[in-house]
């Protein structure tokens, strides 16, 4: 019974496993970190935001309805006094013990110029969102990408290092079992030691590395911490390295640089709206008025009454105030004029940038693939003289050891070029 009981453990341990670990590849990581992502949430929450903008300038363009009732309870009684000529003075009683009220009014905005500023305002500010969201989207998910490749290159470095630590502690294996044998000196025996312990830190400092980047994946995804994270990809392949192009193609499709001009033009709009306070506004209004006075509790002495009005009003002076805040919204405008400037120099010193790296990343691609095809024909040379009794198992190891270390300078090349490529993608708004 307790072989049993414990086989059915060990079922469910393994289906458990199998249910924390999470394989993802590249576009099943991206969708998981575009259904997580914090950032992105926060990114949404600003184009909502920007729809309630529009919701409240259309607000201030419609009518508006209120109500309004009111009871007051008179504790002392008020009279009013009136002296007639040889009669001398005499009062009236001129309050009733409740007094009941009741108020309805409709109001109109008939003339404003900050109605049609704000509605515009309000359109240019979901623009701006629009391509303020468009912007983290993409910055997300180059950091996504980057994340995932930086991922598989750790995981490599990962290997070569226990390869190359394993290697280091065979050889010293090697050079202690001869040093019994009294083949060698004390002092080849310490250099193999220390050649040996000199990688375990460095092999403890690569897999921290890759540790610390998997924490951090997972928190960006959104994957709990209980689960396991299997990035699924290879270092093997890349995109063809793109043409160059100018600053003023990419200008139209970069969202971050869109963003700035709609924020320019709301600044142009907030311009007009501050100027707009100089000229008059124009309300119209249609009010009910109910009342009843009484020393009961019922509704008598009744007054209704129907009223239609129009509200002016002309700004004459108003300390200053006026002009202070279009000179403010004039700095501002002026403010986003200049940042559209230098945002251009900014995305033409990165294009620039960028394309240094790709034709720098390129040509070690290049490299690296020579350097990567003479170790593997020197790896394979080394497994045939081993097999025949040529070289020996640690030199066979060695030559692996080469092959793999030339392995990963490919790889670090490719994802130089990868991180380059991907932040072309976003430089010109072509993240995919």
């Amino acid at each position: 019974m307790l072989k049993i009981n414990t086989l059915w453990l060990l079922f469910f341990l393994m289906i458990g496993n199998s249910l924390f670990a999470g394989e993802y590849d590249l576009d099943a990581f991206l969708e998981l970190v575009k259904q997580n992502s914090k950032d992105l949430k926060l990114a949404k929450q600003e184009l909502k935001m920007a729809d309630a903008v529009k919701k409240e300038a259309w607000a201030s363009a419609l009518p508006k309805v209120g109500a309004q009732g009111d009871y007051r309870r008179n504790l002392l009684e008020n009279y009013l006094f009136v002296d007639f000529p040889g009669q001398g003075k005499q009062k009236f009683k001129i309050s009733y013990d409740n007094e009941f009220s009741f108020n309805a009014a409709l109001t109109q905005p008939l003339f404003s110029f900050k109605i049609g500023n704000a509605l515009t305002a309000a359109s240019q500010y979901q623009s701006m969102t629009d391509f303020i969201f468009t912007a983290s989207e993409q910055a997300i998910v180059t950091f996504a990408k980057k994340g995932f490749y930086q991922s598989l290159l750790l995981n490599k470095v990962v290997e070569i290092a226990e390869a190359s630590e394993l290697s280091a502690k065979e050889n010293y294996d090697n050079i202690k079992n001869k040093y019994d044998n009294g083949l060698v000196s004390e002092f080849e025996l310490l250099q193999a030691e220390v050649a040996w312990k000199n990688k375990i830190p460095e092999t403890m400092e690569t897999k921290r590395n890759y540790d610390l980047l998997l924490a951090n994946l997972k928190n960006f995804a959104g994957i709990s911490e209980e689960q396991d994270l299997i990035l699924i990809g290879n270092l093997e392949t890349f995109p063809v390295k793109p043409d160059r192009v100018s600053t003023e193609s990419v200008l139209g499709i970069h969202p971050e640089f869109q963003a700035m001009v709609w924020q320019s033009r709301l600044r142009e709009t907030g311009v007009k709206a501050a100027n707009a306070d100089y000229f008059p506004t124009l309300d119209g209004s249609f009010v009910y008025v109910f009342s009843s006075q009484t020393d009961t509790w019922q509704l008598e002495n009744r007054n209704n009454n129907f009223i239609l009005g129009l509200s002016l009003t002309i700004p004459i002076y108003t300390g200053g105030y006026i002009g202070a805040q279009a000179q403010k919204a004039k700095v501002e405008l002026e403010k986003a004029r200049i940042n559209i400037e230098k945002n251009k120099d900014d995305i033409s010193n990165e294009l620039t940038n960028i394309f240094l790296r790709l034709d720098e990343a390129e040509k070690r691609i290049t490299s690296a693939k020579g350097t990567l095809n003479s170790a593997q024909k020197a790896f394979k040379i080394a497994e045939v003289s081993a097999d025949n009794g040529l070289i020996t198992q640690l030199e066979l190891k060695d030559a692996r050891i080469f092959n793999d270390q030339a392995n990963l300078n490919y790889y670090k090349a490719v994802y130089d070029y990868l991180d380059a490529y991907f932040d072309w993608e976003k430089a010109t708004g072509r993240v995919e």
